[in-house]
């Protein structure tokens, strides 16, 4: 018999409605959610039952922007601890993200539920150097007669979507659109294409609204690109060129039109990673003493090792984004601005954080992070929303996924506060169940490295 669980007395928020439910019972059986009503279920016989007095149960969250192989199979754990129940990869070599996506899918290995988009479809420049830990996550489509093999391949193994991704040009990334047809999503890291054109072509999805759309907001001499003085996000040159160059683009000029316009009406969801600057909003002090730091995954503590011997030993080694954070403030500002407009327009929004491909915030609670500015942006309601129903949409697993309802998988989060007066009261996170199954935040804090350097002294 399938283990039987009967909450009773949430606040529901449940991914959905504009408004938190108050009085809700919600039935699980085995790993689906049964029932959800208002006021009492009769309980199952031997049915586990919980008083949730009057505590806030919502969706658990979706991380849109993973890199789960750049981070240690140890720290995965920290994702359910802060709630985030499902995660997109969305750059990875194919085989390794299968196999981690099986054990976590299986239960064989703890962490999050895994959707996984295989290899960054680059063009014929490397996005990466052929020694950066990175490069592996890399795949070329070198011309349009490429799609049909490379991408076909893709398609054959499974993926739940794909990424073109910065050198990729727009003939190629047009051909990728037509050829996939619809049958999975297809998102975008873009830099030689820009945004308009696979807006129009079909694209589902950007990703990072501080460098995809960029190009299409910022004055023509401050664009980056091929044959342009900054052609790499690789280049130092890269950050203070996009920060001036946000600082200055005129939100409600003509091309800030044509793009909202273009993106409420093809309903390309845009896949935010605000918190990449993070620590521009917090201030680095801040950030040094946060007592997240001490989770940062030790495969991105050797990646900042590495990048320690080239800038030279600092205090905040461990998180420095390889930028002058305080340089990123106005941008992001931008970059908030933008969101609130696009959400205002009817455009769709989504939440990712880029963990693993960069060390802090760490994941989880790198998604606290990124509600919280979406919150600041947007509204709290809609911020959530974000990271559950909107997020599931995007990865066509609403029917499984993202809200509190019959037939979803018993993915969900139990928080002795309201999310919806300060999304900051997510971390009073008593309990996450994920497929019915209950964990305790401090419990898989407890098993998972912590980093000497971040211990937020």
């Amino acid at each position: 018999m399938p283990h039987t669980v009967l909450l009773k007395n949430a606040r529901l928020i449940d991914g959905l409605a504009d408004q938190p439910q108050p009085g809700m019972s919600i039935l699980v059986t085995g790993e689906r959610i049964s029932q959800v009503e208002r006021g009492e279920i009769p309980p199952p016989p031997d049915a586990q039952v919980i008083d949730l007095g009057g505590k806030t149960v919502l969706p658990g969250l979706i991380d849109t922007h993973v890199h789960s192989t750049l981070m240690d199979r140890e720290a995965l754990p920290l994702f359910l601890a802060a709630g985030v129940t499902s995660a997109r990869d969305v750059g990875a070599k194919l085989e390794t993200a299968q196999a981690l996506k099986a054990d976590l899918n299986s239960g064989a290995q703890l962490g999050p539920r895994l959707f996984i988009y295989g290899p960054l479809l680059d063009g014929v420049d490397s996005s990466f150097p052929p020694r950066s830990p990175l490069a592996e996550m890399l795949e070329s489509v070198p011309s349009v007669e490429a799609v049909p093999q490379k991408i076909g391949r893709l398609l054959a193994a499974g993926v739940d979507g794909v990424k073109l991704y910065f050198t990729l040009p727009p003939d190629t990334a047009q051909a990728i659109i037509k050829f996939v047809d619809k049958r999975v999503p297809i998102t975008g890291h873009l830099g030689y294409t820009h945004s308009l054109d696979v807006i129009k072509a079909g694209i589902d999805g950007l990703e990072h609204v501080w460098i995809s759309p960029y190009n299409d907001f910022c004055a023509l001499d401050m664009q980056f690109g091929p044959g342009k003085k900054v052609s790499s996000m690789m280049t130092r040159h890269f950050a203070p060129l996009t920060f001036k160059g946000w600082e200055e683009a005129d939100l409600h000029g003509h091309q800030a039109a044509t793009w909202f316009d273009a993106m409420v009406e093809q309903q390309v969801h845009m896949g935010t990673t605000l918190d990449l600057l993070w620590i521009s909003k917090c201030g680095q002090e801040a950030a040094m003493q946060d007592p997240d730091r001490r989770y940062i995954p030790p495969m991105a503590l050797a990646r900042q090792r590495q990048l320690a011997a080239h800038i030279g030993e600092r205090p905040d080694w461990d998180m420095f984004p390889g930028f002058d954070p305080a340089l990123g403030t106005k941008a992001l500002d931008k970059h908030q601005e933008v969101t609130r407009m696009l959400h205002e327009a009817g455009g769709l929004v989504v939440g990712g954080t880029d963990c693993g491909g960069i060390p802090y915030p760490p994941p989880g609670f790198a998604l606290w992070r990124e509600i919280e500015l979406l919150a600041e942006a947007i509204g709290s309601m809609a911020a959530l929303k974000a990271v559950t129903s909107v997020a599931a949409r995007y990865l066509r697993q609403q029917e499984h996924i993202g809200s509190i309802a019959p037939g979803r998988y018993a993915d969900f989060m139990v928080v002795d506060g309201d999310p919806l007066r300060d999304t900051r009261e997510l971390r009073k996170l008593t309990t996450v169940y994920r497929g019915g199954k209950a964990y305790e935040p401090q419990t898989l804090l407890a098993g998972v490295p912590k980093s000497e350097v971040g211990q937020g002294r």
